[in-house]
Parts: C-alpha cells; structure tokens; sequence
C-alpha cells in the first residue's frame, strides 16, 4: 500500500508539521496583516475569510497529497473507496453517531438547567419545518466547516498510519491532542466559539483540547465498528458541528456554552469504554486488522 515513503515515523511527523505550519501560517496571516477578523468565519465571505478557509483544509488536503506521493494505485483505490463507499455497517454507524450527539445535547441541556440555563432555541430546526430545503443548507455548511476539510487527513491519512490494534486508546489520544492544537489560530477569531470559551475562562478554552481527544476515541469506534470506512465519521464530525454546537439548536444560553465542553468530554469517554469492551466492537477490531492484511500483504502491528 505505502510506495517510496520516507517510513511510517516520519511520515507521520512529516504530515503532522506540514499541516499545522500551512494552517497556522495561512490562519494567523489576516491577524498579522491587521485584517478586521471581528466577524470571520468559513461563511463570512470577507477578505480574510479565504485564509481562514484554505488553512482549514489543510489536514485534507496534505492528507490527499501524501496518499497521492506514497500509496500504492491499489492503496489510492482502497483510501477512496473507505471515504467515499460505505457499507452495510456505515449507516449503521451514523445511527449511532446521531443519537449519542443528540444524547449529548439532552445532557447538556438538562445539567444546563440546573443552573439557570435557558430552552434551547432549535432556529435551524424550526426553519427546516418551515422549508425542508433548508436541511441541504445545513448539510452542506455542515460537511464543509470541518468534516471534508479535515477527515480525509486526521481519520483518512494520519489514523491508517497510526493504527494499532494495540493501542488504540494511546493513538487516539495523540491524533486528538494534534487536533486539537491544530485549532489554536481560532482562539483568535471573535466569531469562533474557541475564542469566546477562553475569555470566560482560560481553562474552559483549553480544555477544548481535552474535548478533541475524547471525540478522537469516539472517532476511533466508529472507525472500528464501521470496519475502517470514514464516510460514516463526516457525519459524525457534522453532527457535532451543527447539532451539540451549532445552528441546529441555536441560540443556546451562556450556562449550555459552559457546560457543553464538560458533558461531551465525559460522555465520550463513557461510550468509548462502553463500546471498546463489547464483543461487537471486539470482532469489528479484528475485521479490520484482517482488511487491512488483506489490503497490503503486511501484518497488522502488535505493538512492537
């Protein structure tokens, strides 16, 4: 699968340093021209919009490029069947992933509530009742704000080059962690929610972080349950966007914003250790260390 790579190691510093230095260069480039990022965001369509939004896809389209540079014709095939061809167990999968961030919003409303917090608002959800065209709209800010900007490298790419059946709670963590510092430009933008979390508190911003890699060991599931396909993780990645934080509840009160990034980070982790230690998850584990077998000819790591 992997043709003339420089080794999994550095290839996987190599992606990890490209992608973070094209994003924070291009992310941090309006700050440092003194652009008004007051309102910037992926759909704000101002001048400083276009390097908020090519930095954003960077962790894509690197991805892209390196699978490009060092995979195989058999392995370029095999990484877009996984992210474009789902199978009998991706929709499935977006099932589940569906209900736990719809669970998380529940949660999080409800511990909101017990500290003052407001209904939550549902505009998006009360605007596709009045024009089902509208969940296009949504889909389609929702597929682009992160999930095809960014799944095709963390999940596609970086995860396949990292995986180990082994350890997967340590891999999982570390592609969080990079993700999550992947995003410090955002903290930056008055428009992005990074940013109004750490001017309520420090903490609170960064443990956006800690919020990454819990969500990386929910991806992970879903990659293991979904037998190695991405194509159901965009639509994990969309949900989180659009449903847990964003337009499909909004507007949402102070007290949500405070609460949503503790609720989530917990019910991650209760659903990645629920579900890793079930035999359903245990037998996907080994569908897809024989898949890739059989992809590449080479046994899988055992942590080595």
């Amino acid at each position: 699968m992997i043709r003339n790579a420089p080794g999994r190691k550095k290839t996987v510093i190599l992606y990890i340093s490209i992608t973070i230095a094209l994003t924070w260069l291009l992310q941090f480039m309006p700050i440092m021209l003194g652009l008004d990022v007051s309102d910037t965001s992926v759909s704000s369509f101002d001048y400083a919009s276009i390097f908020f939004t090519v930095g954003g896809v960077m962790p894509t389209l690197v991805g892209i490029v390196f699978v490009f540079l060092f995979y195989s014709k058999e392995g370029i095939k095999a990484f877009l069947k996984k992210c474009f061809i789902p199978n009998r167990y991706s929709f499935v999968t977006i099932a589940v992933a569906l209900a736990l961030v719809c669970f998380e919003v529940l949660v999080t409303q409800s511990v909101g509530k017990l500290f003052g917090a407001e209904a939550l608002g549902f505009e998006g959800l009360k605007l596709i009742g009045q024009n089902p065209l509208y969940i296009f709209y949504f889909l389609f800010w929702g597929l682009i704000s992160g999930p095809l900007s960014e799944e095709f490298g963390w999940r596609g790419f970086l995860t396949d080059q990292l995986f180990n059946k082994n350890k997967l709670f340590l891999m999982s963590l570390f592609i969080g962690f990079i993700w999550g510092i992947w995003h410090l430009p955002l903290y930056f933008y008055p428009a992005q929610i990074q940013n109004e979390w750490f001017k309520i508190n420090p903490f609170l911003g960064l443990a956006f972080i800690i919020s990454t890699m819990s969500a990386a060991l929910v991806y992970t599931a879903i990659y293991v349950i979904s037998r190695g396909k991405v194509f159901p993780i965009f639509f994990l990645h969309m949900f989180k966007n659009i449903i847990l934080t964003g337009a499909m509840i909004y507007p949402f009160s102070f007290t949500y914003k405070i609460v949503v990034v503790p609720v989530e980070i917990i019910i991650d982790l209760i659903f990645y250790f629920a579900i890793s230690h079930t035999g359903f998850y245990k037998k996907a584990l080994n569908d897809v260390q024989v898949a890739n077998y059989l992809k590449t000819g080479v046994p899988s790591r055992q942590g080595k």
